[in-house]
């Protein structure tokens, strides 16, 4: 059944099969023995050590890429900020030009509102690229 399984003989298949030589096993399975413990632990011992090196250089190039994504963040945040304050001196601006001209004709007053909603939609645009950045999680 050994033989025709492919596995390891049995003791009647080896039988069958004749003597092997005399010196051949004992030499392989000294062999074997004596660099089979100490070539696995070294082998292990590098693994180990690899797979520490493959850690800290994943550690590192994780921290660098926070580092990267955070500072694109501050940046849009910044831009955000300045957006948001250039938007509310035009918003007050607007106001006041309205007031003055509270008594002039409909034409003269349409080209501020095309300026403020112009500027309205620049700014809700200017959100929209901002969030998707992931601004939300700071503001």
């Amino acid at each position: 059944l050994c033989r025709a399984d492919g596995g390891p003989l049995c003791a009647a298949c080896r039988m069958a099969a004749g003597p092997e030589p005399p010196e051949w096993e004992p030499r392989w399975r000294k062999a074997l023995r004596g660099k089979e413990n100490k070539g696995s632990v070294e082998i292990m011992r590098k693994d180990l050590k690899d797979a520490r090196d493959l850690h800290g250089q994943a550690e590192s190039a994780a921290a660098v890429w926070k580092g990267h994504v955070m500072d694109r963040r501050k940046k849009a945040l910044t831009d955000y900020r300045k957006l948001r304050a250039f938007f509310a001196e035009e918003e007050e601006r607007f106001l006041q030009e309205a007031e003055k001209e509270d008594g002039s004709m409909e034409d003269e007053d349409a080209d501020p509102a095309d300026r403020f909603g112009s500027l309205l939609q620049v700014v809700s645009e200017l959100e929209r690229r901002h969030r998707s950045l992931g601004l939300s999680m700071l503001l």
